[in-house]
């Protein structure tokens, strides 16, 4: 089977937004530190700290796309195949046969909204690596997204 990659854009700061699947509070990470990062297996909740594997953390949108870009790559595969047999029997018969091919049609992809928020951008000192939380006054801890450690 064929492996099929994707690279989700950032924001205009360069963050992707993931989702904790324990405590459904958004966040964002720095996209290159985050898709170049072959290490990582586990994230952590900068809110409650409860770690899972990375990609237990992607939003529904997020799921949504990757699954439209998939549905697309075997549209467009399925296309190829089926136009290639189409024309060689159309043109290799006496007529006997004919194939009337219709191409699959591509979903469109929705583009990604971001809601507006008020973001507090974090660089852990152990890892070195970037995040981005929500501002909640009264928030008594935050948490590396990596690492688990303490943000100061």
């Amino acid at each position: 089977m064929d492996s099929i990659s994707f690279f989700i854009q950032g924001d205009s700061e360069g963050f992707i937004k993931f989702e904790c699947p324990f405590c459904k509070s958004d966040f964002k990470l720095q996209a290159n530190e985050y898709q170049n990062d072959g290490t990582t297996i586990n994230l952590f909740c900068p809110y409650c700290g409860l770690t899972s594997e990375k990609e237990d953390f992607y939003p529904e949108e997020i799921l949504k796309q990757i699954e439209i870009l998939i549905t697309n790559y075997y549209h467009e595969e399925l296309n190829k195949m089926f136009a290639g047999m189409a024309k060689s029997i159309n043109s290799g018969g006496k007529g006997m046969v004919k194939i009337d091919y219709q191409p699959l049609k591509n979903v469109n992809l929705p583009e990604l909204k971001d809601k507006y928020t008020v973001e507090k951008e974090l660089c852990c000192l152990s890892c070195r690596k970037e995040e981005k939380v929500l501002y909640l006054a009264g928030i008594s801890k935050v948490y590396c997204a990596y690492c688990g450690v303490d943000l100061p």
